[in-house]
């Protein structure tokens, strides 16, 4: 069954958008950016077909999307290197989040500040946003989130630092190897 993707109404986005497909050691990810800053990045997917065709489900209408590479080299090796198991940040990215409201705005560049290696938990993301009690629509917000990596929702955990929720194709498995990766090692709590 494939996943519910996310859809974002590109109309309200200022055109051109531009996007390219790269490869990692753990498959395709796609980057969609315009002038305004970053607005999607897929992570990795099984093939360069099926990031088109989340990039094309996302922004509605593939029309609006233009491939070009050479906007992206810096950001797609730094990318690469993450996948290769190399320490990147990815903290000094223009982000575009124009299209989300002023809490998920919040929610997002709260998460963004986390580093590398070092995870948080939703109650924590939602104290630090100004909403204590907030922290399930906090973990919304993660779910929804339209950069993943650049925004590292990977690195935020359940209240007890399980692994929970983690919207993209490759799911919990995926969140848990990004996580290794970075060193973090997560027992199952049984």
């Amino acid at each position: 069954m494939k996943k519910k993707i996310s859809k974002l109404n590109a109309g309200s986005l200022e055109k051109p958008i531009y996007y390219t497909i790269i490869e990692t050691e753990m498959g395709s990810v796609g980057i969609a950016g315009n002038e305004n800053g970053l607005i999607r990045l897929i992570l990795p997917e099984r093939s360069s077909e099926d990031v088109w065709e989340e990039l094309n489900i996302y922004f509605r209408s593939g029309e609006a999307l233009i491939r070009e590479e050479s906007l992206f080299i810096p950001l797609t090796e730094r990318i690469r290197a993450y996948f290769e198991g190399n320490k990147v940040e990815f903290d000094k990215e223009k982000l575009n989040l124009s299209p989300y409201t002023p809490f998920q705005r919040k929610v997002l560049l709260k998460t963004r500040e986390i580093p590398y290696g070092v995870t948080r938990t939703y109650l924590w993301l939602a104290e630090q946003s100004r909403f204590p009690r907030a922290y399930r629509a906090a973990g919304g917000v993660m779910r929804m989130n339209p950069l993943p990596l650049i925004i590292p929702c990977h690195r935020v955990l359940g209240r007890d630092g399980r692994l929970t929720g983690f919207s993209s194709q490759g799911g919990i498995e995926l969140k848990r190897k990004m996580l290794a990766l970075e060193g973090v090692i997560i027992r199952s709590k049984r």
